[in-house]
């Protein structure tokens, strides 16, 4: 059953938040085909549908860029909303981290310095052991195992271990991924339990697995992208609740989302207003591999009304703000193209009353002597297609934040 939080108080608002957007709003229409695919339902079998296959591949190419006419003016206005970082505790957090080959050392230097919050924190999308193969393609079309030792200079205090790939070298792969993150001093959350760190919450959720064998494991799967189903969210709710009696803050990693679209679909949006009401501080979201917008949301404050350019619902508890970063796009990727290449470090500082602020960083994967190798964006500005994204990036998120 999908629970529903947001609403406001009925004399301060003549239409009920489920009347207006994201709930309601003006679908796209002359989308390309490939524009239209959308696997992250866990009912595609790429292998054995190679129409669907190439339509896929096109939009990894090609990507999807507008949405409803309503997002568009909603994020338009929202990148004004969105405060700086202020005070309190800042959490850095990093999107997907992948394969990228056998070259690591590079993370120690410079982009290391960028990870700067009291807390660090990324998403693991490959396994990392030593007993599996590490080179591309030998467990499958989209499945990845890199070796440990990419692990060894990953400037983070937290992995969120449970998306897509979590199984792509089996239970026994990710057993081995656990030893090895813990090895070497990194907390994870996502396979069986869900971790608090220094007083914040970090509930950790995924759509699905690629591999639909079962998994002897708990991976917190909730399948956000069936469009026409309806969404339990009871379980998540009852962890929000639970971690707000016993955390100061609570932060939800999702891995959802529909890749290489620029803005989030409405409907996750919705899901977002249901899961902050809820109890939800910030929620940090990976999966798409390209950067999405930001919105910034308050709770129990009646007189926003929710709507384009608005996020307010309503749930227990005292007035707070919160924050959705919708995708951070990809930390460590081959993926070859601009906005695939680039992603951001998104930083938020938390205080009395929730979020106080958002701030964020480029970074880029770039061709090194040794291999692809992640470097701060501000760094290799001299090329001109990561130029033009850094440029296209500030026009979409904003550059105040």
């Amino acid at each position: 059953m999908l629970i529903f939080f947001a609403a406001c108080a009925a004399d301060t608002v003549a239409t009920p938040a489920t009347e207006r957007f994201p709930y309601v709003y003006t679908a796209e229409s002359g989308l390309e085909e490939y524009e239209a695919v959308r696997f992250e339902t866990e009912t595609w079998l790429p292998e054995e549908d190679p129409e669907e296959l190439a339509l896929y591949l096109l939009k990894a190419a090609a990507h999807r860029k507008g949405a409803p006419v309503e997002s568009l003016a909603h994020f338009e206005t929202m990148r004004g909303a969105i405060l700086p970082l202020g005070e309190g505790k800042r959490l850095t957090f990093a999107g997907d981290t992948m394969w990228i080959g056998e070259n690591w050392a590079h993370y120690a230097d410079p982009v290391a310095t960028l990870f700067d919050g009291d807390l660090n924190i990324a998403n693991l999308e490959t396994p990392t052991s030593p007993n599996v193969s590490s080179a591309q393609g030998d467990l499958g079309l989209y499945a990845f195992n890199a070796p440990p030792e990419m692990l060894d200079g990953l400037p983070v205090d937290l992995l969120q271990l449970n998306n897509n790939h979590s199984l792509d070298a089996g239970d026994a792969g990710l057993e081995d991924t656990i030893v090895e993150v813990e090895a070497r001093g990194i907390a994870t959350t996502g396979v069986d339990t869900h971790r608090t760190l220094d007083g914040v919450a970090f509930l950790s959720y995924t759509w699905g697995t690629n591999v639909r064998e079962p998994s002897e494991h708990q991976l917190y799967i909730v399948p956000f992208g069936h469009l026409d189903a309806e969404l339990d969210l009871d379980g998540v709710a009852a962890d929000l609740a639970a971690a707000r009696d016993d955390a100061e803050f609570v932060v939800v990693l999702l891995h959802w989302g529909f890749e290489y679209e620029y803005y989030p679909d409405p409907h996750f949006m919705v899901i977002a207003r249901e899961l902050v009401a809820a109890g939800a501080d910030l929620i940090v979201g990976t999966g798409p591999h390209v950067v999405q917008p930001p919105e910034w949301c308050v709770v129990n404050q009646p007189e926003v009304e929710p709507g384009v350019g608005t996020c307010s619902v309503s749930g227990p508890g005292p007035a707070r703000t919160a924050a959705v970063l919708y995708s951070l796009g990809n930390f460590a990727s081959s993926m070859s193209t601009a906005p695939c290449e680039v992603g951001i470090l998104a930083t938020a500082s938390l205080g009395g009353g929730g979020v106080t602020g958002l701030g964020w960083r480029g970074v880029a994967n770039v061709d090194g002597a040794a291999g692809l190798e992640v470097r701060p964006l501000a760094d290799v500005l001299d090329d001109a297609d990561l130029a033009a994204e850094d440029a296209r990036l500030r026009a979409h998120l904003g550059g105040g934040w």
